[in-house]
């Protein structure tokens, strides 16, 4: 599964695009995964959306994304991303100055998160898509 193929992923330095997309990989997967991108420097996108990724591994998946700054775009919806994974992932958004594409619709990020996430993007000069639909995000958000 997943967690096999993360372990062949970390030699492959030079991959510029991995979508995992829609495989389901899981909490277990999620964590393996996270490992494997810190030694993908020259990735440029990464689609890991509808994973049942969970929260704790979203969280070590921001860990992860802090160094890989040639990312351009990045797709993490549907995996259940709360509020905490929301603020984790802004603290690597701001290192992430390559950006132009995130995805993070339809997961649970709600005001919170939105906030934490609004602070990281007013620095992101580069980000032409934004995508937040269906996150709970409401008035105060």
């Amino acid at each position: 599964g997943a967690s096999a193929l993360a372990g062949l992923l970390s030699s492959m330095t030079n991959l510029v695009t991995l979508d995992l997309a829609n495989n389901n990989i899981g909490p277990e997967g999620a964590s393996a995964l996270a490992g494997a991108l810190s030694s993908m420097r020259n990735l440029t996108t990464l689609h890991l959306g509808r994973n049942d990724i969970g929260p704790e591994e979203a969280s070590a998946l921001a860990g992860a994304l802090s160094s890989m700054r040639n990312l351009t775009t990045l797709h993490l919806g549907r995996n259940d991303i709360g509020p905490e994974e929301a603020s984790a992932l802004a603290g690597a958004l701001s290192s992430m100055q390559n950006l132009t594409t995130l995805d993070l619709e339809v997961n649970n990020i709600g005001p919170e998160g939105a906030s934490a996430l609004a602070g990281a993007l007013s620095s992101m000069q580069n980000l032409t898509t934004l995508d937040l639909e269906v996150n709970n995000i409401g008035p105060e958000g």
